[in-house]
């Protein structure tokens, strides 16, 4: 049971100490955000595995090579169970297991419908009261709103989707930059970190990391598209369309917020001040994030490449009816 309790305490470590271990490390190395992104991105595939791997040493552990065919397996795994005296351990873990699979297919299926539903419903609205633009480059919804207001939608039919009251707001170069930051969103696919980090949390609730994950993950895709607009288009024109774009020109009365920010205005402006985010270029952030991502997936990974191992040194399991 050595391998079980290696991978119950490689993911329980990780499920606990995880987010103080990013939090450290994006202040050692003075991570930007693109960097502190990938590196939860990483801690989050890393905490699915660390519980893949602890459901997999069970059953290795208690099967051996009657992994090899599925009704061998489930014989073996019947007759493992009655004989080994580690029945209590695959009666617990067996159905928590199959609840967490459960639930988290659920959530899962679920949020998407829900996602594809809106999506549609939004397109069709677009439809019938946008107005299609080439605005800086850029292929546009227009909306008649009075309120200022720009965000993109995914999908097949992805786009950024603006209202005449932030166009009349901005000035060209602050179009670009807002245009900019919503194509970065695009680019890099932040809608699937953000949605993969909020699944998690909902499914399985009370999980600090994954608590961390999904309060950070949203403010950190927005930082990192404003940086890239900032390379692309400048800081000043980023930082008035931030101003101007924070001020509603009416109340919003639709009963929703299209845009997908959660990052507070007030520090994506101050990041993007002169001297707040320059580093003082002792560390390099890519080495710094690579190391940690390394630290996050070795214990994981070792556990799992034992117990593989172990199975495939086994010897051949003879099974009766």
């Amino acid at each position: 049971m050595t391998l079980v309790a290696a991978a119950a305490g490689s993911a329980a470590l990780l499920s606990l100490a995880g987010p103080a271990f990013v939090r450290w490390c994006a202040r050692v190395g003075e991570l930007p955000p693109r960097y502190l992104l990938g590196l939860w991105t990483v801690a989050l595939a890393v905490w699915t595995v660390s519980w893949a791997t602890l459901l997999f040493s069970v059953v290795a552990e208690i099967m051996g090579p009657g992994l090899k065919g599925f009704v061998t397996a489930c014989i073996s795994l019947f007759q493992a169970v009655s004989n080994s005296g580690a029945g209590t351990v695959v009666a617990v873990l067996a159905p928590v297991a199959a609840l967490a699979a459960g639930r988290l297919c659920w959530v899962l299926a679920r949020r998407y419908a829900g996602s594809v539903r809106w999506r549609r419903e939004h397109h069709r609205e677009l439809d019938a009261g946008a107005r299609r633009r080439c605005l800086g480059g850029h292929d546009v919804w227009l909306l008649q709103a009075r309120r200022p207001d720009v965000y993109c939608l995914p999908g097949r039919r992805s786009g950024v989707v603006l209202t005449q009251g932030a166009l009349d707001v901005l000035s060209p170069r602050e179009l670009q930059a807002v245009l900019a930051h919503e194509d970065a969103h695009l680019r890099g696919r932040h809608h699937v970190l953000v949605a993969a980090s909020r699944l998690l949390d909902t499914a399985f609730p009370g999980v600090p990391l994954l608590r961390a994950a999904a309060a950070e993950v949203p403010v950190l895709v927005e930082w990192a598209a404003d940086d890239r607009a900032a390379r692309t288009v400048g800081h000043a024109p980023l930082l008035h369309a931030i101003g101007a774009m924070v001020a509603p020109a009416e109340p919003d009365t639709s009963g929703r917020s299209l845009a997908a920010s959660g990052a507070c205005p007030v520090e994506r402006a101050r990041r993007l001040l002169p001297g707040e985010n320059s580093g003082n270029g002792r560390s390099t952030p890519a080495a710094t994030a690579l190391s940690a991502a390394i630290l996050l997936a070795v214990p994981p990974a070792g556990v799992l490449a034992a117990t593989v191992l172990t199975v495939a040194g086994s010897p051949p399991c003879v099974c009766t009816l």
